[in-house]
């Protein structure tokens, strides 16, 4: 089996660095100084370096620390002026630095001041020196020179420090358990930050605001679509979590992100729900699958099939449609009895001529056989999916009442159906039975109001102050046709009913009907 983490190869190249700077924040600060030394092979192998003109005065302090005052950088080019070599110096290599972070942070602050997207993978001496070196108490520059005997000369001047700190670097690679701790380190540092530093700017940009937002890929199609009540505050968690290879694959697939901003949190939900379903994303897993739906299909045949499909794909009539495949193929059955359907004329293919054995039984109406005349066959098949329709329509409790009390409901092989019915009727009672009507769901809390038709969203009302809105006037003009998919407005359905659950103490609940009729 091949090594899943290879050892690190301490012969790649390095870019040891050290900057002097106006302060010790990146964000207001600019680099004064700054020197490169290059490792490669376990040995020096050239160096950069170049004072740089900032767009502010050195502070006293800086001055004081480096020795660097205006009228030494009057001169000195810009960091615009030098960025491309300094661009150079750095690439295909390792950024390494003593207390890493700082001198990084800096380089990356310049570089994306003048538009360039910068990141690099790093190591920090001083952290490294306490994994290779453990059991001292300190692990500053001057300690680590004094203990390898390397000479301290002009201090706080980036080349001198950047060669120090070089040569510090050059004992930790000698040392004999060097490869596995480089190993462990970059592994670490892969999974805690790199997916953060890369798309860090992009993040940034993101509103703490309630909305959609996704992940999408370098052509701007969405690879992953969620909502939250903070899109900045949601994606910095999803990169967070990294131990799931999925979301390595979503990170490592991600070009750029983008959002959509929405007034309320049933708003995002529903739209959310709608863009999953419309954009079909790679990694909406869940929520983009269709399998759980099902129809019932009868075919235009002479004596018509009623079959169980997943799909709606040809001139056939389809009721549905429908979650429980289960309760679906129990209640055909029980309706194919009823109306002494032929099991092998309801079959894709039938298996044989003449009467079937269901006949024999008194269990067919003989139509297998001729007895029975097409047209009353059609008749008797569309008068069976009538029944079924209505039956598995599920909404009211009386249905559902209906059936656990029948003789079917006894049957041992129905415990999971009935159980998922008793599930049904619990939520019927959460929330009121108003979903073949027009009602209104108002939260104060969100300043907000909700058009709710048939159990599906027709507009959102923000208002800071619902108690002044003319509820009836509103709601007669909005109109409430809605052309999607049957599966799709069952998932609304469901999405709307779980948010009136979740939230149903807040929430206030006006019938448009009692309206009209006061």
């Amino acid at each position: 089996m091949p090594d899943l983490f290879p050892l690190f190869d301490l012969n790649a190249s390095f870019s040891v660095i050290d900057v002097e700077t106006t302060g010790s924040t990146n964000s207001i600060g600019h680099i004064i100084d700054i020197a490169i030394v290059k490792v490669k092979d376990g040995k020096i192998a050239g160096q950069f370096q170049s004072l740089v003109r900032p767009p502010v005065p050195v502070p006293k302090f800086i001055t004081k620390l480096t020795g660097l005052q205006d009228s030494d950088l009057a001169d000195a080019p810009t960091f615009a002026d030098i960025q491309d070599n300094v661009w150079s110096q750095l690439q295909d290599s390792f950024f390494v630095a003593h207390n890493v972070s700082f001198d990084y942070n800096y380089v990356k602050t310049e570089f994306e001041r003048l538009g360039r997207r910068f990141f690099m993978n790093r190591f920090c001496t001083i952290k490294l020196g306490r994994k290779l070196y453990p059991g001292h108490r300190l692990y500053n520059l001057d300690a680590l020179a004094e203990r390898f005997q390397i000479a301290a000369l002009n201090r706080h001047r980036a080349l001198s420090d950047a060669l120090m700190t070089a040569e510090i670097f050059l004992h930790y690679l000698r040392h004999p358990g060097a490869a596995d701790v480089f190993s462990e380190y970059l592994r670490s540092f892969e999974k805690k930050e790199k997916w953060l530093e890369e798309f860090e700017s992009d993040i940034f940009k993101l509103p703490a605001a309630n909305g959609v937002y996704f992940f999408k890929d370098r052509f701007d199609l969405p690879l992953y679509i969620g909502k939250s009540t903070n899109i900045r505050s949601r994606i910095l968690s999803h990169l967070r979590e990294d131990k799931l290879s999925k979301k390595k694959r979503l990170f490592r697939d991600t070009h750029h992100f983008d959002f959509v901003e929405c007034r309320t949190e049933l708003e995002a939900l529903i739209l959310e729900s709608r863009l999953i379903k419309k954009h079909q994303p790679p990694f909406n897993i869940q929520q983009r699958d269709k399998k759980n739906y099902f129809y019932l299909k009868i075919t235009k045949d002479a004596f018509p099939k009623i079959l169980i499909s997943k799909h709606r794909n040809d001139g056939a009539l389809y009721i549905g449609p429908f979650r429980s495949m289960r309760l679906l193929e129990h209640v055909l059955d029980r309706v194919r009895r009823h109306f002494k359907l032929c099991p092998e004329l309801l079959r894709e293919r039938r298996m044989s001529k003449g009467f079937c054995f269901a006949y024999q039984l008194h269990q067919c109406c003989g139509a297998c056989g001729g007895a029975v005349s097409p047209e009353e066959y059609y008749r008797l098949v569309h008068e069976a999916a009538a029944m079924v329709e209505n039956y598995l329509q599920l909404n009211t409790k009386e249905n559902i009442d209906n059936f656990l009390k029948s003789r079917m409901a006894r049957r041992s092989d129905l415990k999971d159906v009935k159980q998922a019915l008793k599930r049904i009727k619990k939520i019927m009672q959460a929330v009121p039975e108003m979903f073949s009507e027009k009602f209104i769901v108002v939260d104060e809390e969100e300043k907000a109001a909700y058009l709710i038709n048939e159990g599906l969203l027709m507009s959102v009302l923000k208002s800071e102050d619902t108690e002044k809105i003319n509820w009836e006037e509103w709601a007669t003009t909005i109109p409430t046709e809605r052309n999607d998919e049957d599966w799709i407005l069952v998932d609304e359905r469901e999405t709307i009913q779980r948010f009136i659950r979740v939230h149903r103490e807040k929430l206030r609940l006006i019938p448009v009907n009692k309206l009209v009729s006061s």
